[in-house]
């Protein structure tokens, strides 16, 4: 296993020294067709135990196809991390020559995103529609109205599988606070009232929210990541830019092929809770991917695991038998939202819903380790975890 150096500039920012390992697979089976490369980063100066933490949780599609060294620009990655935004790791690997100035545009545009859309963040203007829910409209600026519109009409579509008005479920169930809990049945009986979509106001005339009640909040979890890989992605190609992976705690996308023209390779997280590494291997170009999964955040209570995605009809983390699913799409946003709307609907009825996105593909994966994939995408993916089988 060859271990190097790589030198990475802070430019004043939160941004990590990193060494990084990298090998092949090392229960690859003598003869077996190659894996993907599997990399692994230990800050310098950072606290272990977060990067861990943040690995664990939200790392579901690993970026495989990476390189142990920087040789020239064209063959090895120029790579910066930063662990400080959107509460993950943002990873940017890029494959042509590029100065600072291409991760200092990308890393300030992301966290100008998250800025605005954060619920978590009091001043964001998430929290200050919020705050006046109940009492006036909160006028937004373009790109954040842009996304709140594009949740609320997939919320529509989809009869309220994807809410953009979870947020005071999530904050009842305290899944993002370091002490979660099992509300009792009268609690969520009694928010649910708050978390109906059809109390959510738009203008586009003045680009404003108004949330009809108080005690109102949206929650652009499920689509603000998608969008600032968009974002990302549109800095990176006006820099000329042609060949990258931006990895923003998972939600990847890739920015047309590996420089020798070949498809990149995307490790597909084991959705089992308790475990790790990947179960299969899916080849894309000029693609996002990204997967909702039950492993990215839980907590366990009475001998029971509880998830982070919620369904807004029962007021609990959804069950239709799925551990996690993929979307491979040109748009990281689309690829967001639908994750979570298929995650929501199930195999049957989630597939149905992505009839209507002629750009999406999907990879299902059930609680009883069956995989159920979409037409387009049966040729790109590779299972390499022999617990899993493709559904018949």
């Amino acid at each position: 296993m060859d271990v190097r150096f790589m030198e990475i500039r802070s430019h004043g920012r939160a941004v990590a020294c990193c060494r990084r390992s990298c090998g092949t697979n090392p229960h690859q089976p003598a003869g077996a067709s190659p894996r993907p490369t599997i990399c692994t980063y230990t800050g310098v100066g950072v606290n272990s135990n977060k990067i861990i933490a943040l690995f664990s949780a939200f790392l579901f599609l690993i970026a495989a196809s990476c390189a142990c060294s920087r040789d020239t620009a064209t063959d090895q990655p120029n790579t910066q991390i930063r662990y400080d935004l959107l509460n993950t790791v943002i990873t940017i690997s890029i494959y042509d020559d590029a100065d600072d100035k291409v991760f200092g545009d990308v890393f300030d545009k992301i966290a100008e995103i998250e800025g605005a859309m954060s619920v978590t963040r009091p001043d964001s203007e998430i929290s200050q529609a919020a705050a006046m829910a109940g009492k006036s409209p909160v006028a937004l600026s373009d790109e954040t109205y842009f996304v709140v519109k594009e949740a609320l009409d997939i919320t529509v579509k989809s009869g309220g599988a994807f809410n953009l008005a979870i947020g005071p479920l999530v904050k009842l169930w305290g899944i993002n606070t370091d002490s979660p809990r099992v509300p009792d049945r009268a609690e969520i009986e009694q928010i649910k009232e708050l978390i109906d979509y059809n109390a959510v106001t738009l203008s586009d005339s003045d680009k404003s929210v108004y949330l009809e009640l108080a005690g109102m909040s949206i929650d652009l979890g499920a689509i603000a990541k998608g969008y600032a890989g968009d974002a990302a992605a549109e800095i990176v190609r006006s820099h000329g830019i042609k060949h990258a992976i931006l990895d923003l705690g998972g939600n990847v996308v890739a920015i047309g092929g590996r420089p020798d023209g070949s498809d990149w390779r995307i490790g597909v997280r084991n959705p089992i809770i308790g475990e790790s590494g990947y179960i299969g291997v899916l080849t894309v170009k000029d693609k996002a991917a990204v997967t909702s999964g039950v492993y990215e955040r839980y907590f366990e209570s009475g001998g029971h695991y509880y998830h982070h995605i919620f369904d807004g009809k029962t007021g609990y983390p959804a069950d239709a038998g799925l551990l996690s699913v993929t979307i491979v799409s040109d748009s990281s946003t689309e690829a967001d939202m639908l994750s979570t709307v298929a995650f929501l609907l199930g195999v049957g009825d989630g597939i149905v819903f992505l009839n209507d996105y002629e750009n999406a593909e999907a990879i299902f994966i059930t609680d009883d380790l069956e995989i159920f994939l979409t037409p387009g995408i049966k040729d790109s993916f590779t299972i390499t975890d022999d617990r899993f089988s493709l559904a018949t």
